[in-house]
C-alpha cells in the first residue's frame, strides 16, 4: 500500500511563540529544546524509545507516567479487565505539580499515553504526539499478548486521532508536534523530532488518514 492521504482537522487553540531551538543529533553544540516535552500517543506507537532518546540526546530528566503513577501509587484502583490502573488525576497533578516546581531550570521529557485533567501547563510545555499504522499497531499489541478487546480500543483511538485531539485541546496547535513513526528506526525518529522542535512552527494542520486506508470494521475483524 502507499502513503495514506493527509486531512486536515479544523481545531484552532491560541498562538505560542517558540522558547528555543534545536540542534541536530551529533553536533558538538549545545542543545537547547522547550523546558518540558510531553511525547504523547496510543500505547505501543515507540514513545517509551523516542522519550529516551530524546531525553539523552537534550539532558532531559525523563519522566515515565506510567511508571510514577505505579511507584508512587498515584491511581484509584487496577482494572484487570484491561490490566491498567485507573489513575487519581488530583493526586497525579498535585504531584506534577511538584515535579515541575521542584525542577525549575532543568529540562523535562515526560512520557504519558494521554493528556486530561491530571497534567499542570506551564510556560515552555510542548506536545510531541507519536503516530502509527493502526495494523502495525494492532500487531504491536497482540506480540504482547494483550486482551483483543483492550488492543482493539487502543486501535480505534489510533484510527481516530484521540491523542492529537487531546493534544490540541490541552495546549493549542502552535505548542504541538506530530510525528508519523511507521517504518521509523529509533534514531530516525529522533531526528525528525529535533527538526519539527527546532522549526518551533507547531502543529501544520495535516494528519495521516488512517480512515482512508482501513475501514474500521474490516480492521476490527482482523483484531478481534
Amino acid at each position: 500500500m502507499g502513503k495514506p492521504e493527509r486531512r486536515a482537522l479544523s481545531i484552532r487553540r491560541p498562538g505560542f511563540k517558540s522558547l528555543y531551538r534545536a540542534d541536530s543529533p551529533g553536533r558538538g553544540t549545545r542543545t537547547t529544546l522547550q523546558r518540558i516535552i510531553i511525547v504523547t500517543g496510543t500505547p505501543g506507537v515507540g514513545k517509551t524509545e523516542l522519550s529516551r532518546l530524546l531525553a539523552r540526546e537534550t539532558q532531559s530528566e525523563l519522566i515515565n507516567l506510567g511508571e510514577l503513577v505505579k511507584r508512587e501509587k498515584l491511581y484509584r484502583r487496577f482494572d484487570p479487565s484491561t490490566r491498567s490502573y485507573i489513575i487519581d488525576e488530583p493526586r497525579t497533578r498535585r504531584r506534577l505539580q511538584s515535579i515541575f516546581t521542584s525542577s525549575t531550570g532543568k529540562r523535562l521529557v515526560v512520557e504519558t499515553h494521554w493528556l486530561g485533567k491530571f497534567m499542570p501547563k506551564r510556560p515552555g510545555m510542548v506536545a510531541l504526539v507519536v503516530r502509527l499504522d493502526p495494523l502495525t499497531l494492532a500487531r504491536r499489541l497482540n506480540a504482547r499478548k494483550w486482551p483483543k478487546k483492550k488492543t482493539w480500543e487502543n486501535v480505534e483511538a489510533e484510527l481516530i486521532d484521540l491523542a492529537l485531539f487531546e493534544s490540541l485541546k490541552f495546549l493549542g496547535r502552535k505548542r504541538v508536534y506530530e510525528i508519523d513513526a511507521t517504518r521509523k528506526r529509533p534514531l530516525e525518529l529522533l531526528r525528525e523530532a529535533l527538526r519539527l522542535l527546532s522549526a518551533g512552527e507547531g502543529w501544520h494542520g495535516l494528519t495521516p488518514n488512517w480512515l482512508a486506508r482501513y475501514d474500521p470494521v474490516d480492521l476490527s475483524r482482523k483484531v478481534l
